[in-house]
């Protein structure tokens, strides 16, 4: 009978997975922070594997892992590249996954196009720590789905995307918001998510129809009321053509000319006699009724 041994300082690699079972891409707050800081990044010189090695090993040991399991001892490697540099193996994926996937797809696409170089330091940690995230189905799972993952198809509105996850994954938009009631959207809302994931998505869909239950739009009845009271109760200058065209043939010194008072010895405007008076009548007699003089315009002299 083959002998069990126990290790008990063994370590495993902990994936972050999204609701979806997928690996998360994102960096973890912890890589977030290297990323933004590059005052963290280790700027020193790159070792050599053969130290990187002796240097896993010492670590297995003594936390008492198994120094024949190979892929344990590699993720005790130290990366001598990039902006994780100074981090363990194990440490990248499990808070950059989605750096991992880039390096992968860098060095084919360098590869196909014979331009990689694998001499240096830096890149012997680099192959090496992309043979050992190859070792791990999880990574090699995530790499199929992405190519095979095809463009969605176009859909008629945005209530139509499916939900694509969990016990309702095939339930679009719309039917997660008209069942609310069962508190499905409600549960939905209170999961903390990534951005632009497909939860996410969900979440900014259920919070627009929200808004749009709270602050409803006026009905169209309303509205049409309002427009014929307006129009009704306040004259608008397109529809009188006549006083249009009167003030557009008024020039400035017409307008000048009628709004000036009348001058010293002149004679106010004639008033229009009322039916049945016979003013000829009511007038002084010996009086002579003389033209009333005309005012030229000072445009018209001009001309």
């Amino acid at each position: 009978m083959k002998k069990t041994i126990f290790f008990p300082g063994k370590m495993r690699v902990s994936f972050r997975k999204g609701p979806s079972g997928h690996l998360r891409q994102d960096p973890s707050e912890e890589g977030m922070i290297i990323k933004k800081n590059p005052s963290l990044q280790d700027k020193s010189g790159a070792q050599k594997h053969e130290h990187v090695r002796t240097n896993a090993l010492t670590e297995v040991l003594q936390r008492g892992g198994d120094v024949s399991d190979r892929l344990e001892v590699m993720g005790e490697y130290v990366l001598q590249f990039g902006k994780y540099k100074g981090k363990l193996y194990w440490w990248l994926l499990e808070n950059d996954v989605g750096y991992t996937l880039y390096l992968m797809d860098k060095v084919d696409e360098e590869e196909r196009g014979g331009t990689f170089n694998p001499q240096g330091p830096s890149k012997d940690s680099l192959l090496s720590f992309l043979d050992y995230a190859r070792s791990f189905q999880e990574i090699e799972d995530l790499r199929k789905y992405l190519c095979s993952r095809k463009p969605a198809p176009p859909v008629a509105s945005e209530g139509e995307h499916t939900v694509g996850f969990g016990a309702r994954a095939k339930d679009t938009w719309k039917q997660i918001w008209d069942s609310r009631s069962d508190g499905y959207a409600a549960f939905v809302l209170g999961v903390k998510c990534i951005t632009n994931s497909k939860m996410y998505n969900l979440q900014q869909y259920i919070l627009k129809q929200q808004r749009a239950e709270s602050c409803p739009p006026p009905a169209e009845g309303c509205i049409a009321s309002a427009t014929s009271t307006l129009t009704s109760s306040t004259p608008v200058m397109e529809e009188d053509e006549e006083l249009e065209r009167a003030m557009l043939n008024l020039s400035p010194s017409k307008l000048y000319t009628e709004r000036r008072p009348p001058a010293a010895g002149s004679r106010a405007p004639a008033v229009s006699t009322p039916t049945g008076i016979n003013m000829s009548a009511m007038m002084p007699t010996g009086l002579i009724q003389l033209p009333l003089p005309l005012c030229p315009d000072p445009m018209d002299l001009l001309l």
